[in-house]
């Protein structure tokens, strides 16, 4: 026993006991080094990594605001939508699971590739403001690292109707164009933020609370009547495609408030088909952002200068039988008459006699009138960029301007300032500001004696009477009374297309107590009879019954029934006669 001990002791020398100790010691050293570095000189960074991986911050979208028409009914609602992302960094760990995402989002394999490549390293749209079900579908695959949020989207019920005058909103729910980017600092809401606990896979665990709460936006209350709106549209709408004509516009608007009822413009899109606005000139407000020479409507403007400051008598009388030289060119009339007083000067759209009125009227007298009426300057509505068109100031006017600014060339106006300014005549000579807000105060300044705006309302019903070149504005049972315009387009070459035209009609019913006021403009015609006669008292003729029925504005009573209108049948070639003044 004693010599197997003393062998055990040579095979196990005391110096490897000692030495492995101290690879023991060194080893639970280096561990509570490593330790010590984890708990107190990396303790921060490493929580900060672990709050990134498990702990996120996502954003809680905020409810854009609804704009509502003058009957309650919505314009532009917030309706349920899903934004769909991805966390690159998990999901390319299960691409086996890629092309059964790609079918349930209704992508292809290379879309859907290319979407989670176009973002950062951990975060990247794959569909924003979706339909819930394509968020159902993918939550049904239980695919990690591809998620679901619940957000919105604009809807708006009247679709292409109204896409010009409320515009469009980006899908991050900031106002894209129209009142929608006019307004939008009223409309948009402020997101939230809330914290969630998630798993390695992403997934939400545990809801920690919100740290900021959503703030929605504010609604917006319009002028607009929504069955109004409708009818001019569609009416704008047939007229275009019919003449052929490159854009148009109109606005019906309250005589006496000023509260703008309908403002349509064409070309337009539908902003719930997606993808379908992708031409700026399909959500452009023709109404305040196109200007353009508006032809004869110039006329009453220039002959209310024109009593006021007795260069002419109501009852007076113009030889109109020759043409007028002025500047090097002579101011002929499309059909010849003799002689005409004021009121058929305006009926038969004579510009030999309005140019002679112009001529004996001072500058400064019928440049105040225009101003006044509202020409020349900005609109205030809301709208970004829209144009005051152009009114050159008196003392820049030689003899031929002078006579053409009276027969609305060398001016440029709005299809807005046009039912702006006519609405001074129906009301009695007080310039009303258009307004599109519900609520605002009307604002009220006379530009015209009661006396005048009385002449030239009577006048101007009788261009919408029989042989008057408005005749085609008539309505069954109604007095109205308007004001045909039609412009040739400039060519850029200091004359004029010969087969391309800015056609216009403004008017106001009933004649006798007007209280709505309309404007159209039909632009770039080029089929037919394209005259503002032709083109844009129909327009007017078929907006104004149903917005007069809309209101419960009544017509004139005959016995038991409404009045009928004596001109029923009208021929072609009356109506192309009438159209540019010809009367009989």
């Amino acid at each position: 026993m004693p010599s197997e001990r003393l062998s055990l002791q040579r095979i196990l020398p005391r110096w490897r006991a000692i030495l492995l100790l101290a690879v023991i010691l060194l080893g639970l050293a280096v561990v509570l080094a490593r330790d010590t570095e984890l708990q107190w000189q990396q303790a921060h960074d490493l929580r900060v990594q672990g709050r990134m991986r498990y702990l996120q911050s996502r954003p809680l979208p905020a409810a854009r605001g609804v704009i509502y028409g003058s009957n309650g009914d919505a314009l532009a609602v917030n309706v349920p939508a899903v934004t769909i992302w991805t966390d690159p960094r998990i999901f390319n760990a299960h691409r086996k699971d890629w092309n059964k995402v790609a079918q349930a989002l209704n992508l292809s394999p290379d879309e859907l590739a290319a979407r989670v490549r176009s973002g950062g390293s951990g975060f990247a749209y794959i569909l924003r403001q979706v339909q819930p079900q394509l968020g159902r579908t993918l939550d049904a695959l239980h695919v990690p690292g591809i998620y679901v949020q619940k957000t919105s989207r604009t809807y708006y019920p009247l679709g292409a109707v109204t896409t010009p005058l409320l515009g469009l909103v980006h899908l991050d729910h900031q106002g894209a164009a129209g009142l929608e980017m006019g307004y939008n600092s009223w409309l948009a809401g402020k997101a939230g933020r809330e914290k969630v606990l998630v798993d390695g896979q992403g997934e939400v665990l545990h809801l920690l609370g919100a740290r900021q709460a959503p703030v929605p936006g504010h609604d917006l209350h319009l002028t607009i009547n929504p069955q109004i709106q409708y009818w001019a549209y569609m009416t704008l709408l047939a007229a275009q495609q019919h003449f052929g004509a490159t854009e148009g516009s109109a606005v019906v608007m309250n005589v006496q408030t000023g509260q703008i009822l309908a403002m349509a413009s064409v070309p337009s899109c539908n902003p719930n088909a997606r993808g379908s606005c992708g031409d700026p000139a399909d959500y452009v407000n023709n109404a305040v952002h196109q200007a353009f020479e508006p032809g004869s409507v110039m006329k009453p403007f220039m002959v209310a200068a024109a009593l006021e400051t007795g260069s002419i008598q109501p009852d007076q009388r113009f030889n109109v039988s020759h043409c007028l030289p002025v500047g090097g060119f002579c101011i002929r009339d499309d059909v010849v008459h003799h002689e005409l007083n004021v009121a058929h000067i305006l009926k038969y759209s004579s510009d030999i006699g309005a140019a002679k009125i112009a001529l004996r009227t001072p500058a400064q007298a019928i440049y105040d009138m225009y101003r006044a009426a509202g020409y020349g300057k900005e609109p205030d509505l809301g709208f970004a960029g829209g144009t005051g068109g152009v009114l050159p100031p008196p003392q820049t006017w030689d003899k031929a301007r002078h006579a053409t600014i009276a027969l609305g060339y060398g001016v440029s106006v709005t299809t807005l300032q046009l039912a702006e300014g006519y609405a001074a005549i129906a009301n009695g000579g007080y310039h009303v500001a258009p307004t599109l807000i519900a609520g605002q105060p009307t604002q009220r300044v006379r530009i015209m004696p009661a006396a005048i705006a009385a002449h030239l309302r009577h006048w101007l019903e009788g261009v919408c009477a029989a042989n008057g070149t408005g005749i085609l504005a008539a309505i069954p049972g109604y007095a109205v009374a308007g004001k045909t315009g039609t412009a040739n387009l400039a060519n850029g070459k200091d004359g004029f297309m010969k087969n391309k035209t800015n056609a216009t009609f403004v008017g106001f019913a009933p004649g006798f107590a007007p209280k709505l006021v309309m404007a159209v403009t039909l632009r770039g015609s080029t089929r037919y009879w394209n005259f503002g006669g032709v083109e844009s008292a129909p327009v007017f003729r078929v907006t104004m019954r149903h917005a007069l029925e809309e209101l419960n504005i009544a017509p004139r009573w005959c016995g038991g029934k409404a009045c009928a209108s004596k001109e029923n049948h009208i021929t072609a070639t009356q109506a192309e006669i009438w159209a540019e003044g010809g009367g009989n």
